[in-house]
């Protein structure tokens, strides 16, 4: 999409990607911004400038959080999850990530690492059950 066909002009855009900084942004609130610029248009190389992001991460683990389910935003959100782990969550399915959701509310997770793990071994068995 070039600059003439952006949704928000880029002044606006800018303004809004300031809104990280004044909100405090968490992990979430970062995902709704990012998530708003990319729907108005900009890439997240375009994104990545202006919040001070690599795009890597705009694109990768930021933009990512966006397919959680409501509940692991909410948990997100309150700090409960943290956005890393959010992001491997993100890769799961619906009945995986309700699965994950109840084994953090259980408190099977000695670490953020921990749950990584354990999701990303569903995620492996998510894939393997996809028919070639």
């Amino acid at each position: 999409m070039d600059a003439t066909s952006k949704v928000i002009p880029i002044e606006i855009a800018q303004q809004i990607a300031n809104q990280i900084d004044q909100a405090h942004g968490t992990p979430m609130v970062e995902a709704r911004i990012y998530g708003l610029l990319a729907d108005a248009g900009y890439t997240a190389e375009e994104i990545g400038p202006m919040t001070r992001v690599h795009w890597a991460r705009v694109l990768l683990n930021r933009l990512a959080l966006r397919k959680l389910s409501a509940d692991a935003q909410a948990m997100v959100d309150h700090g409960a999850l943290s956005g890393d782990s959010g992001y491997h969550i993100a890769q799961l399915g619906p009945e995986g990530q309700a699965g994950m959701l109840a084994r953090i509310r259980n408190g099977e997770f000695a670490t953020d690492n921990d749950l990584q793990c354990a999701a990303l071994d569903i995620q492996g068995d998510e894939e393997a059950a996809i028919p070639a």
